[in-house]
Order: structure tokens, then C-alpha cells, then sequence
């Protein structure tokens, strides 16, 4: 597994949709995975930077839960698992190497939307380090 590859693995783990920032697909194509997969629902979802970096440079890149919801408790839940399964993991096997996740500080916060009180946002803040050959 490559390291662009590990981010997605590791995010996709949590049992909602996880996407690179950059690739949210639209609200159809994400109907069609709900009708097709294993996820039931469009949020909560994660949404994920890929910074890639070497040896002995660790990278911060910032993920983000997005939910539709009058309470923050679902998007706390998914955040509090994202922890424990941090605090757990040492590092994720890649073909040339190890992908090690840190908890950032502040690890979450809660973020507003303006024009729409029923999106909750969390940000997270992670540090990563690639112990690997390039």
C-alpha cells in the first residue's frame, strides 16, 4: 500500500464516507454509493487532507466531520473513536515502510456554519510521519 493509499484506509475505517478534500462527490453520486454499499446514510462523513512527506518530516494535514444534525453528539462519538483508535494504533503497514498518526493540539474542535445551525463541523488536527524510503 502506498501512502496516499494508508490515508484512505485509515479513514475509511470508521464505517462512514471518507473523501479527500478535494474529491466530495456530488449528492447524487453519493446516493448511488448509498444504494450500492454498505454505508446507510450521506453524514455523518469525513473529509481528509493527503500530505506526503519523508523521513524525519512530519506533516499536520487537518480532517473534518461533517454532520446534519441538531445535537454534536453524533459527530463527538465519531470523533472520540478517531481518538481511541489513534491512541491505539501505533502505525499502518505500507509496501516500503510505516505510517505513524498522532493526535495534534487541539486535537478537535467544534466548528459553526454560518446560514445553516443544523451542520456541525469538527476539525481535526493530526501529525504524520512516514518512516519510509522516499
Amino acid at each position: 500500500m502506498n501512502k496516499q493509499q494508508a490515508y484512505n484506509e485509515f479513514w475509511s475505517r470508521f464505517g462512514v464516507f471518507a473523501f479527500e478534500e478535494n474529491s466530495v462527490p456530488t449528492d447524487d453520486v453519493i446516493e448511488q454509493l448509498i444504494k450500492s454499499g454498505p454505508i446507510k446514510n450521506k453524514f455523518p462523513y469525513i473529509t481528509y487532507q493527503v500530505i506526503i512527506d519523508d523521513l524525519d518530516h512530519s506533516v499536520f494535514p487537518i480532517s473534518q466531520i461533517w454532520d446534519k444534525n441538531t445535537s454534536w453528539e453524533r459527530a463527538d462519538l465519531l470523533s472520540n473513536q478517531i481518538s481511541e483508535y489513534i491512541q491505539n494504533t501505533k502505525t499502518i503497514r505500507l509496501d516500503n515502510g510505516r505510517m505513524f498518526i498522532t493526535k495534534g493540539t487541539p486535537f478537535a474542535q467544534h466548528m459553526s456554519e454560518q446560514g445553516d445551525s443544523t451542520i456541525k463541523r469538527i476539525v481535526l488536527n493530526l501529525g504524520v510521519e512516514f518512516f519510509t524510503e522516499y
